[in-house]
């Protein structure tokens, strides 16, 4: 759902001047890009949003956020950008302005305790409280919301308010936090970059829109965006802290959506309890990485769209391993293999949690065969077969036997890897799980008519 612009206010933090700390210009940058966005995407006057930059001082962003919070009835956004500190216990976030002080986190700092009580005081009529923090430590935020679900009583009961008589008990009400990284991680803006790393991620997706996600982008499934993204080339996870299902109900417009042609006769296809659809009378096809074509019933959703097959992704010519010297770097590119495919896993237990999925089939190749079979659906061999190219992701990249590369030399017990792991092998398998995944997504999202 699109918030109304009337009754929705934004206000925008990005520091990127400090005396004792490194500047960072892309704060500043990219919370301008961000508030330029926003009128845009959720149409909302310039009067209705405000960008504060290095020059505020910590009343200023709390009188200006208070403002905000009481004018805004149906969505109030808080972001802010610029570097973050955590005390000695690690339990408390403190967001640092120009005078910060990196030893002492309570100097020249904005605590982010004062600025939640503020947002959810002085925001109390807002039905969604959306706060962005993309610096580090961010994810201590998380802590400090509350936990389970609020309703809008609850909330104005946990203010010291009286719940309005005519309030409706069901509606979806309550507070999302982003941030750009867990508890104990630091954030990252890459240098000479207009934006920190996970902003430039979020403003990328609201300006493009995904494909396949039907015309409004939830922003959990913006934020699930960023993450993976990020997740792929091995900067820490990006967080998501919600209560009721605000995260899901809120969101932008999808700028990726094109008009989804019909089916026969209005039909929508979904699923299938238990028999699967006929293929006669097809009218499409499919090819997997083999080259193998497959039959698309022309009862399918959107039969004419097809997944993207992964194809190769190890150079023609590999170049040798170099010797043991270069173990530690041929390790860490395994490890990053192994979180993309790790990606790949999770996505397949998400569509496991929404269809039925018999419980003895686990590996994602296999679930991806039992929806051809169940669905008829010939393009989800497609995506068994890129599951499976994907899979095989180690052979002749890592040792077999010891893998200590100081370890005595046992006969025919310690094999070398046969051939160099490089990031721009690595770069290339990321950018295929993240083409698999969105694909897996679109498949998903056409059988269960997410797009409706």
């Amino acid at each position: 759902m699109l918030p109304d612009p009337r009754r929705t206010r934004a206000v925008l933090i990005g520091i990127d001047v400090y005396a004792g700390m490194p500047s960072m210009p892309a704060a500043a940058s990219g919370a301008r890009r961000l508030s330029r966005l926003l009128r845009d995407v959720w149409n909302l006057p310039g009067r209705h949003v405000a960008v504060l930059d290095a020059a505020a001082s910590g009343h200023d962003i709390l009188s200006t956020v208070r403002d905000a919070a009481l004018a805004a009835e149906d969505t109030l956004l808080v972001y802010f950008a610029g570097h973050g500190l955590r005390d000695l216990d690690g339990e408390s976030l403190y967001l640092c302005l120009t005078a910060a002080d990196e030893d002492y986190p309570q100097v020249g700092t904005l605590p982010y305790r004062d600025l939640r009580r503020v947002i959810r005081q002085a925001g109390s009529n807002a039905r969604y409280r959306l706060t962005v923090l993309d610096c580090c430590y961010s994810g201590l935020a998380g802590a400090m919301s509350a936990p389970g679900p609020v309703t809008r009583d609850e909330l104005a009961l946990a203010l010291d308010e009286d719940p309005a008589r005519d309030s409706d008990r069901t509606e979806v009400y309550g507070d999302v936090v982003l941030t750009s990284a867990p508890h104990d991680r630091q954030s990252y803006a890459p240098p000479g970059a207009d934006s920190p790393e996970a902003t430039g991620e979020l403003i990328g997706i609201l300006q493009n829109g995904i494909p396949g996600l039907g015309p409004e982008l939830s922003v959990s499934s913006a934020w699930q965006r960023v993450r993976r993204r990020l997740v792929l080339r091995g900067r820490p996870e990006p967080q998501l802290f919600a209560q009721n299902s605000a995260a899901d109900v809120l969101g932008f417009p999808n700028r990726a959506t094109a008009v989804a042609p019909s089916t026969r006769a209005g039909e929508t296809f979904r699923l299938p309890s238990g028999e699967s659809p006929p293929l006669s009378d097809p009218d499409r096809t499919a090819t997997d990485v083999a080259g193998t074509t497959f039959v698309v019933p022309d009862s399918a959703p959107e039969a004419e769209w097809q997944p993207t097959p992964v194809g190769r992704w190890r150079p023609e010519e590999e170049t040798p391993y170099p010797g043991d010297s270069y173990f530690k770097q041929q390790l860490s590119h395994l490890y990053a293999l192994d979180r993309a495919w790790a990606e790949v896993k999770k996505e397949f237990r998400s569509v496991r949690r929404r269809v039925h999925v018999p419980v003895h089939l686990r590996s994602p190749a296999k679930v991806a065969s039992w929806l051809h079979e169940s669905t008829g659906d010939a393009r989800w061999l497609v995506i068994a077969e890129s599951v499976k190219v994907l899979e095989d992701r180690r052979s002749g990249y890592t040792r077999t036997g010891v893998t200590d590369p100081y370890a005595s030399q046992v006969p025919g017990g310690n094999h070398p890897p046969d051939w160099q792991l490089t990031a721009e092998i690595v770069d290339t398998y990321c950018r295929k799980v993240e083409q698999l995944c969105d694909d897996i997504n679109r498949l998903m999202d056409l059988h269960t008519g997410a797009q409706d």
